[in-house]
């Protein structure tokens, strides 16, 4: 049931003409034309789920770069089974709903940018959310660490005790004196995480409470994430915690990675900044997600 928050308690850079400033494109328009093949086919995808159709000039003036290289961007879409070419664009497929398939995972950093505004509001609603519980499990991911921050500015509980195989968010957490246990194990230097069967075992003596998620896309098959590596612990989270709570923003629904970590049906809560796409929200709900809407 969905309700909102308030009523609970490469390919290389372009040369030549395409790359030359020219009037009426703007400072945004540029900075697409960097980004690579991928990220522009992912943008082209989330403008066909937004609805309607895309047109080979809109995007080539969109991106910076020439219409030859959209067609090539569409033709490989096409090839892919992911939409479908008339003239002058593409539409949507009328068979079902479009994926993102992401693959690549950005660096912390980046990520802590995206949609910094609806982390926050997630990650306000998450530290509500768990208020008064006991044994939580803080997973990896800027949402995540989001929590912990915002859980630390609410006021530290007495009664709480983190796990986590997050150094940054042990860190925020230890400073503001709550109790953090970590596991052992080897650090993803990208992620600074703990990772290895040592954090499995470390984490496996343990039940929690709730365990806080994060995850880079959702589809109606379940729940994805970029690392093989990190995997295995959280599944750990998953399978040793009363309540299992997703921390996701909406621009990672109908997303597909590199790893499928749960099912829907594994996952308690999703607490998200909008509701899902009617399709998706029909099969959170026949799998008994609560989505909370911060």
């Amino acid at each position: 049931m969905i309700q909102p928050e308030q009523m609970i308690a490469t390919e290389p850079p372009e040369t030549g003409p395409a790359r030359t400033a020219t009037a009426g494109v703007s400072p945004a328009s540029h900075a697409s034309a960097r980004a690579p093949a991928q990220a522009r086919m992912t943008r082209i995808l989330e403008r066909l789920n937004e609805g309607g159709s895309v047109t080979v000039t809109d995007l080539a003036r969109e991106f910076g770069v020439s219409d030859m290289t959209v067609r090539r961007d569409l033709a490989e879409l096409e090839r892919d089974g992911l939409l479908e070419r008339v003239h002058g664009g593409a539409v949507g497929l009328s068979r079902g709903p479009l994926t993102v398939i992401d693959d690549i995972e950005p660096i912390f950093e980046a990520r802590s940018r995206q949609n910094a505004d609806r982390k926050e509001r997630i990650a306000a609603a998450a530290a509500r959310h768990v208020a008064g519980r006991n044994a939580i499990a803080f997973d990896l991911g800027t949402t995540v660490l989001a929590t912990a921050r915002s859980i630390v500015a609410a006021g530290v509980q007495p009664q709480m005790r983190a796990f986590t195989n997050s150094l940054r968010a042990g860190q925020v957490m230890a400073r503001a004196g709550i109790p953090v246990y970590m596991s052992g194990g080897l650090i993803r230097a990208e992620e600074m995480s703990l990772t290895g069967q040592d954090a499995v075992d470390g984490f496996s003596r343990y039940y929690f409470d709730v365990a806080l998620l994060g995850a880079s896309g959702m589809t109606s098959e379940g729940v994805f994430d970029y690392s093989p590596e990190e995997v295995a612990v959280k599944t750990v989270f998953l399978q040793r915690s009363a309540e299992r709570v997703l921390l996701m923003d909406s621009t990672k629904f109908r997303r597909v990675s590199t790893v499928l970590i749960a099912s829907l049906a594994e996952i308690s809560t999703l607490i998200t900044d909008a509701a899902p796409p009617p399709d998706l929200a029909t099969v959170l709900e026949g799998a008994g997600v609560r989505v909370i809407i911060a």
